[in-house]
């Protein structure tokens, strides 16, 4: 996988940072004017140029407030995850930089001013893209999820604060309903902000660009155990040191985030039973925008048809829902009236593994990639029995 992201002013075509992410050599400046010149070669036309693709990139381009360009190019990624990495790359400025000042004339200089702080949370997007499902927050689950859940509750309304989440290992393990209701790309951006940072204890203000990108936040993040983080959306009060001692009160049991902590590694419940032939697993919410991204570490070792290690295989798990998520949006745009079927299962038999995709009525899904030796009318039965027993445990609490 290769990724280029150009950023430019709008109006000047003047450049403001390029970053990559894998085996590809710097764009020489002759390949930047030309990507930005076909740009604003449309634009003088009046076509807005989206995006188009050769035999194995993708290019998308896109204006933000008729101030910032940003022109992504990637090999063996979905035009929907560049289209979302796009976002989250304005977004990563955004949360610097008020939406008023990027029309001023002096927006050029403003931006790299402001470089230090966000360019930290544009490497953590691009890193994301290989190892998380980028435009869902990712999750963790655990049997401690609903105590924690009714703890974080308690938290958020002593400090008055709609907008709190428990962070585990970089995953979101609980969050109250304000923190759901945000868009996802304000929370994704949070999440980036949290693990790119050098210290896990944080004040900072912020703007949310989906929220109110003109009304400046504070972001507070608590250590509450050595991969445990409480994060907080807030004004200008309470102070800090009365929200760490809140924290500290809703959080004294040292053993709920322990246990919690042992399921990181998994991000699914240690009780609950998987399969040795499943390799990997996603489980997603697709109206709330999360999801989480699982390899299995009890696989049967028989398998002769299986190859790449973990990493790989959920690699692959993740192409196929996000190819799969983008054209079942694809399909229900297009076709409008109610004749249209929403898919149920659907089935991938491929050269080493298998994959099977189920969906239930209320925005729930699951993707599992098997050996391939499994039998395909006894993936359905597998998938949906684990997707029901994540569902249907109240103290996972999904």
């Amino acid at each position: 996988m290769s990724i280029y992201i150009l950023c430019l002013t709008t109006n000047g075509g003047l450049p403001v940072f390029t970053r990559k992410k894998g085996d590809c050599d710097n764009l020489p400046f002759s390949t930047v004017a030309s990507l930005n010149g076909f740009h604003m070669f449309f634009k003088s036309l009046g076509i807005t140029l989206q995006v188009t693709h050769s035999e194995d990139w993708t290019y998308v381009w896109r204006d933000f407030h008729n101030a910032v360009t940003l022109i992504v190019c990637a090999r063996s990624m979905t035009e929907g995850v560049l289209q979302t990495l796009a976002e989250i790359v304005f977004g990563s400025i955004s949360l610097f930089v008020n939406i008023d000042e990027l029309v001023d004339l002096t927006l050029l200089e403003r931006m790299k001013k402001e470089a230090r702080n966000y360019m930290p949370v544009v490497d953590a997007a691009l890193e994301a893209c290989t190892t998380r499902v980028l435009g869902f927050t990712n999750c963790i689950l655990s049997t401690e999820n609903q105590q924690l859940g009714q703890r974080l509750n308690d938290f958020s309304g002593l400090c008055g604060s709609l907008f709190c989440c428990l962070v585990v290992g970089n995953n979101v393990t609980v969050g109250t309903e304000g923190w759901w209701d945000l868009d996802v790309i304000d929370r994704e951006l949070l999440l980036l902000l949290l693990n790119s940072s050098s210290s896990l204890q944080n004040d900072i203000p912020v703007y949310l660009p989906k929220k109110d990108a003109t009304l400046a936040y504070r972001f507070v993040t608590i250590p509450l155990a050595p991969s445990s983080v409480i994060c907080v959306i807030c004004g200008a009060a309470p102070s800090f040191r009365e929200l760490r001692s809140m924290a500290q009160g809703a959080f004294c049991s040292e053993s709920l985030l322990q246990n919690m902590e042992r399921s990181i590694k998994r991000s699914l419940p240690e009780q609950l039973e998987i399969d040795q032939c499943v390799l990997a697993i996603i489980v997603a919410n697709l109206n709330i925008k999360k999801c989480i991204l699982a390899p299995n570490s009890i696989q049967a070792t028989g398998g002769k048809r299986t190859v790449g290690g973990g990493i790989l295989r959920l690699d692959l798990l993740k192409k196929i829902f996000d190819q799969t998520v983008q054209y079942n949006k694809n399909i229900s745009f297009v076709h409008t009236d109610s004749r249209c079927i929403e898919p149920v299962d659907q089935y991938w038999c491929l050269d080493y593994h298998k994959c099977y995709a189920h969906y239930d009525t209320i925005g729930n899904t699951i993707f599992v990639l098997f050996m391939s030796s499994v039998p395909t009318h006894a993936m359905r039965f597998m998938a949906q029995k684990l997707l029901y027993s994540i569902l249907q445990d109240k103290t996972i609490s999904w």
